[in-house]
């Protein structure tokens, strides 16, 4: 097996060599300069013994020479340990982050070479991404289980008292069972939706559609619920032609409805569309009592819900909001939120205008 050569050794063999190559040009330059000044040069010098070698200037090679060296083994050594000591920092850590060791920073204080403390800047950044990265994949995985195991359970224990006998088949067993499955269904298809985050994997069908009416087709389906709850709808519509998944705009309005009805308090909601130079946009707002700032910027993620979500919808899992992001990136634009000065919740959903 080959031994891979070592930095240190060749910064020294390298800063060595210079430094043995300027003392021997020095050495024959001066020789040859002092030979033609002699030779050439009438009345240069005198003749005579001035071409030999004396002790003197050989004591005068000596000591230049060895004073050229050591400032040479000086200066290497100090170029090398502010090139290595961050290098063999970033590949310490490496190896212990290839161990599983996910919380290893490279640390140094010494380097004074730009270049290198952006190394170590961008290893620690990324180590930091990854680590959260970790974190994130728990997370879910842990949240993943968790909703799934309710619908599971009830499943096999119905599906176990059918087989035991314990129950009678009739059609109200058989149509909570089929409820159960379409809860499944519903969860695997958002999970589905989020994990491609608007992704070469995510689909969209586009087609030109009036606004306005998809708009109103997802209102009507939550009529009776914004009736039943004593909900106050504004509608400020307008007819607007653009290009995007009216399936998929409709999904979005149906997540941010469901969440009005089950978090919004003040019975009153205002749905508004329009179009800029650049971007379709609806707007959802509702009168408060609004999101927290500490937990907005957690809105948009999957399984995050706020200690009032949790009160206010047990059963929820706090995908919905992840999944309308998901849908606005694939249809390359975005969702938003803002809270405006009196407790207003305004959900912005935008997209590009396609010319």
């Amino acid at each position: 097996m080959r031994k891979e050569p070592i930095l240190s050794r060749q910064i020294l063999t390298y800063m060595l060599s210079l430094t043995f190559i300027i003392i021997i040009i020095s050495i024959v330059g001066t020789y040859l300069f002092y030979t033609f000044l002699i030779d050439y040069i009438p009345g240069g010098l005198a003749s005579g013994e001035e071409d030999k070698m004396t002790l003197l200037d050989w004591s005068w090679i000596i000591i230049a020479t060895t004073t050229s060296l050591m400032i040479s083994l000086f200066f290497t050594l100090k170029l090398s340990a502010r090139i290595l000591t961050p290098l063999n920092a970033v590949a310490y850590s490496l190896k212990r982050i290839s161990q599983g060791d996910l919380d290893a920073r490279a640390y140094c204080a010494t380097s004074q070479l730009g270049e290198i403390n952006n190394l170590v800047n961008d290893f620690n950044e990324m180590a930091e991404k990854l680590q959260t990265l970790e974190a994130q994949r728990q997370s879910w995985n842990a949240a993943i289980a968790h909703e799934l195991r309710t619908p599971v359970t009830i499943l096999r224990g119905r599906l176990q008292g059918l087989v035991d006998g314990v129950f009678e088949p009739d059609a109200a067993l058989f149509k909570n069972l089929l409820k159960q499955t379409e809860g499944l269904t519903h969860l695997i298809e958002d999970l589905r939706v989020v994990s491609s985050s608007g992704g070469a994997g995510y689909t969209l069908s586009p087609c030109e559609v009036d606004l306005q009416e998809t708009i109103t087709s997802a209102l009507d389906a939550f009529a009776m619920e914004f009736k039943s709850n004593h909900f106050n709808i504004i509608t400020e519509l307008r007819h607007q032609h653009c290009v995007c998944d009216p399936l998929r705009i409709i999904q979005c309005l149906t997540v941010l409805f469901d969440n009005a009805l089950h978090y919004s308090t003040s019975k009153t909601l205002v749905v508004r569309n329009g179009v800029t130079d650049k971007e379709n946009y609806i707007l959802i707002e509702d009168k408060g009592p609004g999101i927290p700032q500490p937990f907005q910027k957690f809105l948009f993620q999957p399984f995050q819900r706020g200690e009032g979500a949790r009160e206010a919808n047990p059963e929820g899992c706090g995908l919905g909001l992840s999944v309308v992001r998901a849908i606005m990136l694939a249809h390359s634009g975005d969702a938003s939120y803002r809270l405006t000065q009196q407790n207003h919740s305004v959900f912005r959903l935008s997209w590009p205008v396609v010319k």
